[in-house]
């Protein structure tokens, strides 16, 4: 373990010194730029852990610092509270977001297929054998609030409807979005059931703790979920604020795009040295999760119109019963000049 950990500081060096050559004027001071995102620990967002390890940041002559938060609600609420200039997390929630305030909108696209893992509690093996039987169970999500709803949360309610259960015939609860606390919920019932997310769910059924319902990283398993092919996770700014200053949100939106490349340029086992996960099984399958989802990431953080278009269906019948929600159109909250469009 000290060998791979001197072999990722030396790596880290070099890819820093290789980026910072002819791109950073000498002596220059700089950018400042913030980011809220839910984790550490989640694969979807890995990207941002690297950001500052490969010298992305620096290689645009800034520096990012992340604060970690609990889920995709708090990190907009980061955002919109000026505590952070700018957030990445789930489009779907940033689109309940934008119902309250739209000065939301999206910069980049950072995933390309959404990993979310709807796990049971061993102790349920037979008893729950499809989404229909977790009716007035407690169903656990990243972040729970009346007012703000993560992108697990919107998941789940999507899985709920599709089976024919009303949102209310459950009780939602806080997990987080940590091994630990996920498992830990599970094993001691707390949690009947957690919308959870890659690499920790298939570290939870390996250890016996819980059971697969559904996989939508599994294209049989997410079959026939209406919009089911939708953006996971994206950058977002404030749009007042990038009025203010278009530059900081170029020179984010530059980072990303750079970081994702170097991920699509680079092995699992490059990326996950360069990441510094020194615990071995958490390092054993995030490696496993990059492996088997080469499409996770974006390669070139492009907004693509079909995936917008399957958000748009995705959102929408997650909250049937939202009259706003249903008005909301996707497109009036993508911001596309930096990132770029494809089909």
């Amino acid at each position: 373990m000290k060998g791979i950990l001197l072999l990722n500081t030396l790596r880290q060096v070099l890819v820093m010194a290789l980026l910072l050559v002819g791109n950073l004027p000498a002596f220059a001071q700089l950018m400042p730029l913030s980011l809220s995102v839910p984790g550490p620990g989640a694969a979807s967002y890995l990207p941002i852990a690297l950001i500052s390890k490969i010298g992305a940041d620096r290689a645009e002559g800034a520096e990012v610092k992340v604060r970690y938060v609990s889920g995709g609600g708090a990190a907009a609420q980061e955002m919109l509270s000026n505590n952070t200039e700018f957030a990445v997390f789930g489009l779907s929630a940033a689109m309940t977001s934008r119902l309250k305030d739209p000065r939301i909108v999206g910069l980049a696209a950072i995933n390309d297929l959404p990993l979310y893992v709807l796990l049971v509690r061993r102790a349920l093996q037979g008893k729950v054998k499809s989404v229909a039987d977790l009716k007035g169970r407690v169903i656990g999500v990243h972040s729970f609030s009346i007012t703000t709803k993560t992108n697990s949360h919107i998941v789940m309610e999507l899985l709920l409807r599709n089976a024919g259960v009303a949102p209310d015939k459950v009780r939602f609860v806080s997990v987080g979005q940590r091994w630990a606390s996920e498992a830990a919920m599970l094993v001691d019932g707390t949690a009947d059931a957690v919308m959870g997310d890659e690499p920790h769910a298939s570290r939870m059924v390996a250890d016996k703790v819980a059971f697969q319902l559904v996989h939508l990283g599994d294209p049989k398993s997410s079959a026939g979920i209406p919009g089911g092919a939708f953006l996971r996770g994206a950058l977002f700014g404030r749009q007042d604020r990038i009025e203010q200053d278009p530059k900081k949100a170029e020179t984010m939106v530059r980072i990303i795009r750079r970081t994702l490349e170097w991920i699509a340029s680079h092995t699992p086992e490059e990326v996950v040295d360069m990441a510094g996960i020194e615990d071995p099984v958490e390092r054993k399958y995030m490696l496993e999760t990059l492996r088997k989802y080469p499409r996770q990431y974006s390669r070139d953080a492009k907004f693509s119109t079909r995936q917008l278009q399957e958000t748009e269906i995705f959102f929408r019948t997650s909250q049937a019963d939202n009259s706003a929600a249903q008005a909301l159109k996707v497109e009036s909250m993508i911001m596309d000049r930096w990132a770029g469009r494809k089909d």
